[in-house]
């Protein structure tokens, strides 16, 4: 049997609905006659004792990452796939297993990665199946970016560090009418002034010494009848953004060292973790850049305003890194989530991944707990110590603006000198780029 078609007619399969205790609320008729069980049976029932899934005894989210998964049901395995609608999830059985042939499954999982290959070869990997969550927050900023998304829009994209913005720029791509053309990345902080026209335009043959005899294509011609991803546009140098926005203005690019210019098609996806206005008040981005980029913002909310998406992240994470690491850790102690939905997460997603991996390295059984973690560097930091930070700093009549610069340069002085003075390893641990690094350096004069 096709499993195309087993999928299509997974409703005749049947459904469980289970309340987030892992309570059994209703099953369909189908499911009584496929299973050959009474509604008595079911009463007062727990999922624990109709499904066995060892993830079911950690989190429900956990397993809302994996799109389909086997499990046993009423003693027969069966294929599986959970899904959620506000506190309530539904428990599908796609099919049983004895009713599909293994090769079906490893030919569907073939096309699958075919798929994916495909969309890695056009420069994207993220779908908005990617994106984890199902807060308030999540799941506005989702529904936000799909829409959008069918449109050829510029899109601007805010928020901290960490935040996931260049994932949600993938997926508005791989929704787009455009998914089949190229989605190109261009890290605005990590191009060196002298470089940004030969990077971002392409030179023709013989525009400079060391140029190739045959000419190079820039990121935007690339990104022909794709989208073109600005990373960190904030960082880009004033001069190099009248060259942009003449690109934006006039639609049309002339490679360095070319007398012909080209006409070109491509939708713009910005992205920063600064307040652009404030940058264009204070005369460090150009003003009629800005509006050219601010047709459609979507503000990507910090990882602490959507604290229900913490445990689903990190068993996400967890899934990841039991593959990587060769691990099999199911479960997270109580604690250690006591922990994970306390912190503040200053560094967002990228963050709380850094922190998973960590565990997961010492992880030595199939829980993580709170000792896993190994915190050397904040072992006694406590939140208090922050509201003493801020006091002493009111105390000193600092403005806001001094006060901020004042957190940044003790925050890159430390990770400087806890990294030996790496650069590298400093802005790794700052999670920044290490370009934006030297730049800060050079800004506040630091050796």
């Amino acid at each position: 049997m096709e499993v195309k078609s087993i999928l299509e007619q997974k409703k005749e399969w049947g459904c469980l609905e289970i309340d987030g205790k892992g309570n059994l609320l209703s099953a369909s008729p189908d499911f009584f006659q496929h299973f050959n069980v009474t509604p008595s049976e079911l009463r007062n029932c727990t999922v624990n004792e109709v499904i066995k899934y060892p993830a079911f005894q950690s989190s429900f989210q956990s397993i809302l990452q994996k799109p389909v998964f086997f499990g046993t049901v009423a003693g027969r395995s069966c294929l599986l796939r959970l899904t959620r609608e506000d506190d309530r999830f539904f428990l599908h059985v796609l099919v049983d297993q004895d009713e599909v042939r293994p090769s079906d499954i490893l030919s569907f999982a073939q096309s699958l990665a075919g798929t994916r290959k495909r969309e890695a070869a056009l420069g994207y990997r993220y779908s908005f199946d990617d994106i984890i969550g199902e807060s308030p927050a999540a799941k506005q900023i989702k529904e936000l970016a799909a829409r959008v998304a069918t449109s050829s829009s510029t899109v601007l994209l805010t928020g901290e560090s960490g935040t996931g913005k260049e994932l949600f720029a993938q997926a508005i791509h791989g929704l787009s009418t455009r998914k089949h053309q190229p989605f190109v990345a261009v890290n605005c902080a990590a191009i060196p002034d002298e470089l940004f026209e030969s990077e971002v335009f392409g030179y023709e043959a013989g525009a400079f010494s060391g140029a190739k005899k045959e000419g190079k294509p820039g990121k935007i011609e690339r990104a022909q009848h794709g989208t073109l991803f600005l990373d960190e546009i904030s960082e880009l140098p004033y001069q190099a953004q009248g060259k942009l926005l003449r690109v934006l203005q006039e639609r049309e690019i002339e490679r360095l060292g070319g007398t012909v210019s080209k006409h070109i098609d491509v939708r713009i996806i910005a992205a920063t973790n600064r307040d652009l206005q404030a940058l264009v008040q204070e005369g460090k981005f150009r003003q009629d850049l800005f509006y050219r980029l601010y047709v459609f913002e979507l503000q990507i909310p910090p990882l602490r305003k959507r604290k229900e998406d913490i445990l689903p992240i990190a068993h996400h994470f967890i899934h990841h890194f039991n593959g990587e690491l060769h691990k099999n850790v199911q479960y997270i102690s109580p604690s250690l989530e006591k922990w994970l939905l306390e912190n503040p997460w200053d560094g967002n997603i990228r963050e709380l991944k850094a922190c998973i991996e960590r565990a997961m390295n010492l992880a030595d059984s199939d829980t993580l707990t709170l000792e896993s973690l190994y915190l050397p560097s904040f072992q006694g930091a406590e939140p208090k110590n922050m509201q003493s930070v801020d006091e002493e700093t009111a105390e000193a009549g600092l403005s806001l603006k001094e006060e901020v610069e004042k957190a940044e340069i003790s925050a890159i002085q430390r990770a400087l000198r806890q990294c030996n003075g790496d650069r590298l390893l400093a802005a790794q641990a700052l999670h920044i780029h290490p370009a934006s690094l030297y730049r800060k350096i050079s800004k506040y004069q630091l050796k």
